[in-house]
């Protein structure tokens, strides 16, 4: 076996323990809830995860170190085979009762429980649930606690958690991050871990201030941090008062900014300093200008100010957070759109939300006015290239609006390809704009639906927007590295057997 191969199964097996020690210390949930029938499949889920982790670990501890194009590969196998052991409980579970809720009912199909798994673990929240509330309390938690690791990043974790052999930082990397808050990577991944911790606690304790039940703030608490989406309420949040939608809000916006920008602000006690940057700025406008475009929308449409409703669905579009407080399918396509802007956008990179991300779209909107400059500026005026303070040379900017144009190209590329495939897949008559919301959703880790995400949702539909979670939550690249790296094997393969010519 070749030594890449080696080393990345060897690290895969680390990565694997993260879900078999979440399904072990989730059978202490099912037991304090009463629900008995849940231990088993958390126990077998916890117990297989870690024997396969184990094994590939310790078959080949002894491996070299990781490069960075090898560990995307193992980002991108990690977030496959993270979910397929995560869709185990749901599974399970639904299977160990005899008759239950349609809504535990329906993860009887693998289908089903295969996308609540990636949606969960993608922190995406797009949902096949129905109605969450009337799930055992034991899977509410265990959808909640998906998403909450997903948002850090199960390899951020094992860095937190383990020490690997591998070149830690390029496995960072791999998960799409790349600034590191202090000079040692270890030191920054836990500062990361306590910043999101932390934050955790304070969300929790928030919502049960304003009078929110323990238990429901503890899943909301969790799912907001990591901008996730799920909730264990029918209704989502519409069904709480105004006060507690506000918070639910200021927690998103939370997650959706920088670990690097909330270390500024709680450690080194920055407090202008962290909102001078480029990303803060761009997320604070987009929110206002955002809201007030969608509410102006809104009452043009449904003759209706509907200012809490329009505020809520864009901060919850743009911090990619998923949460809803009102029935998308019956706003107006023009409101549709302008969420599904908001959704591809997202938040700041090196947070916990989806989307292109601000830093891209900042880097793009500054290489358009420096264009326009060089443009009408005189022959020998000199431009300065400046980010964030950094004055950049402007070999250094064409490389990072490339890095940013490239990106950017892939990912409405790999929208039109999810669009034109859900097209066949859904009902006749399905309007375009849903659609392209559903995939945009799907592709930007959102978790808000026009309806189209149900269980009668054909498995190829389920299929392409698992897809469309997966290399989102990836950010594309490592996905298509995994693609063409057997490729690159062969090749290189046959290279190394072919006879030198004359």
């Amino acid at each position: 076996m070749p030594a890449v191969t080696r080393t990345i199964l060897r690290d895969l097996g680390l990565i694997i323990h993260i879900p078999g020690a979440m399904a072990l210390f989730s059978v202490l949930i099912a037991l304090l809830a009463g629900e008995r029938f849940a231990v088993f499949p958390f126990l077998f889920t916890g117990a297989l995860a870690i024997l396969i982790g184990q094994t590939l670990y310790r078959l080949f501890q002894a491996s070299a170190r990781t490069r960075l194009p090898h560990a995307m590969v193992l980002a991108s196998l990690s977030w496959l085979v993270v979910p397929l052991l995560g869709s185990l409980p749901f599974l399970l579970i639904s299977t160990q009762v005899g008759e239950g809720p349609e809504t535990l009912l329906a993860f009887r199909e693998p289908w089903n429980a295969l996308f609540e798994a990636f949606s969960g673990f993608t922190s995406t929240g797009l949902t096949v649930a129905v109605s969450p509330d009337e799930l055992p309390r034991s899977l509410q938690w265990w959808r909640s606690f998906m998403e909450w690791v997903g948002g850090i990043g199960v390899i951020v974790l094992m860095l937190i958690i383990l020490d690997p052999a591998s070149d830690a930082y390029r496995l960072y990397r791999s998960e799409g991050r790349e600034k590191k808050i202090l000079p040692n990577l270890s030191a920054t991944v836990r500062i990361m871990g306590r910043i999101y911790f932390t934050y955790t606690l304070l969300a929790i304790l928030l919502l049960r201030v304003l009078g929110v039940p323990w238990w429901e703030a503890l899943n909301h608490g969790m799912t907001s941090i990591s901008t996730g989406g799920f909730t264990i309420t029918g209704e989502s949040i519409a069904g709480y008062s105004v006060a507690v939608r506000l918070a639910m809000m200021a927690l998103m916006v939370l997650g959706a900014i920088s670990f690097a920008t909330h270390f500024r602000l709680l450690f080194e006690r920055k407090w202008l300093e962290s909102w001078q940057g480029l990303q803060p700025r761009a997320l604070l406008l987009l929110l206002i200008g955002g809201t007030l475009f969608l509410l102006l929308e809104n009452r043009w449409f449904l003759e209706e100010w509907l200012w809490m409703d329009s505020m809520f669905q864009w901060t919850s579009a743009l911090t990619t957070s998923g949460f809803s407080t009102a029935t998308i399918a019956s706003w107006s396509p023009t409101a549709q759109l302008l969420l599904t802007l908001a959704m591809v956008i997202g938040g700041s990179a090196g947070s916990t939300a989806g989307g292109i991300k601000l830093n891209r779209i900042t880097v793009i909107y500054k290489g358009l006015i420096w264009r326009f400059k060089r443009t009408t500026s005189l022959p020998h005026e000199l431009i300065r290239y400046e980010v964030d303070g950094e004055v950049l040379t402007e070999g250094e900017i064409g490389r990072r609006i490339e890095a940013a144009g490239i990106l950017v190209a892939l990912w409405f590329l790999l929208l039109l390809l999810g669009v034109i495939a859900l097209l066949h897949m859904v009902p006749p008559g399905t309007p375009l704009n849903e659609i392209v919301f559903e995939a945009s959703s799907a592709l930007s880790s959102v978790g808000l639906s026009t309806g189209i995400t149900a269980p009668e949702l054909a498995w190829q539909g389920k299929l392409t927007l698992i897809m469309l979670m997966w290399m989102g939550r990836l950010e594309i690249i490592p996905v298509f590295i995994l693609f063409t790296w057997p490729v690159g094997r062969m090749r290189d393969a046959v290279e190394q057997r072919m006879p030198i010519g004359d």
